[in-house]
């Protein structure tokens, strides 16, 4: 088994120019959330750290603020909810953003998926994630609050069809629901070509009590994926590993996600989130630090935004350090 680095950000921008914070992480990576409207009722979701969010940012905003962080070495953008794609713009805001962008991509419940897939491939999306917690229906039915499981599939099998790649599948892995279905999830991913990831459950400080039933450590599953993988990639977003795991004459690729008390990964993070009332926000974790942006991408000029930019991006710190339960 061999174990690649894979390093990832913009390569024509100096140092001087670049977003870096007071621990030395580079800010490379925007994750821009449009909506908090959704057409899944999760349980367990976060909403991105939202509380109370104000009024939408607009098309025309939401590129305004990708230029100025495209100036400033941001070349990847993840766009997410909220269901992302109940934007009615989402198409038009995909267009505006693809040629300020290297890697493009959104998170989606994947209900519309499937009639809007090849609209966002000629629009300029390079990839999509899609929440999948289960392939049995009673599971997604608890798990999501709707009957659409199979719409769910037919639009990531859709969107590997029309030429998005690579195609993610998000499971988070909940005790007492899908903690035993990763082999069945597994087969599934590399049946169909895409990327499974295990994503552990990362609970809002306000919510870690009512999670602790549900919470399952990654730790195992990784020691066994280690143990089968034929080769392991250590991507440089939070030292998050890949592995490429032989099964039944095919090989699907099987990231892991553990947040939650995890110091080292947060010294690798390098994404910035903004809300989608138009918020900077440095951690998925925090509220009490965030920079409105808002009224600034109206009218303010660019010199402005830039210094907003800059402001969060001082204000960044690791959530969990080592040793720090918070």
């Amino acid at each position: 088994m061999t174990i690649k680095h894979t390093s990832e950000g913009p390569k024509d921008v100096t140092r001087k120019e670049r977003l870096i914070d007071r621990y030395g992480r580079p800010v490379d990576y925007l994750r821009i959330s449009l909506t908090q409207e959704c057409d899944h009722n999760c349980f367990f979701c976060h909403r991105e750290g939202e509380d109370h969010p104000g009024a939408e940012m607009t098309a025309s905003e939401v590129e305004r603020l990708v230029q100025r962080a495209n100036q400033r070495g941001i070349r990847k953008v993840k766009l997410t909810g909220g269901e992302v794609l109940l934007r009615e713009d989402i198409v038009e805001i995909v267009r505006r953003l693809a040629p300020l962008t290297d890697d493009l991509s959104l998170t989606t419940n994947g209900t519309r998926l499937a009639e809007l897939a090849s609209k966002l491939k000629q629009a300029g999306l390079d990839r999509v994630n899609v929440s999948l917690h289960t392939l049995r229906d009673d599971v997604h039915r608890r798990i999501v609050g709707a009957d659409d499981l199979n719409v769910i599939k037919r639009g990531i099998e859709t969107a590997i069809e029309v030429g998005l790649f690579p195609v993610k599948i998000n499971m988070t892995i909940l005790r007492g629901y899908n903690e035993g279905e990763i082999g069945e999830m597994m087969e599934y991913a590399g049946t169909i070509g895409a990327i499974l990831q295990l994503i552990e459950l990362q609970p809002m400080p306000t919510e870690i009590g009512w999670s602790d039933g549900l919470w399952v450590s990654l730790d195992s599953i990784e020691r066994g994926l280690e143990k089968r993988a034929t080769q392991v990639n250590q991507r440089s977003l939070h030292g998050r590993r890949q592995y490429t795991v032989p099964l039944q004459g095919k090989e699907v690729l099987v990231e892991i996600v553990r947040p939650h008390h995890n110091s080292s990964f947060c010294a690798r993070c390098t994404r910035l989130r903004v809300t989608s009332d138009g918020r900077l926000k440095p951690c998925l974790l925090r509220s009490d630090n965030l920079v409105d942006v808002h009224d600034l991408l109206k009218t303010a000029k660019d010199a402005q935004i830039d210094r907003a930019l800059e402001l969060v991006t001082t204000l960044r710190e690791p959530y969990w350090k080592g040793g720090d339960d918070r």
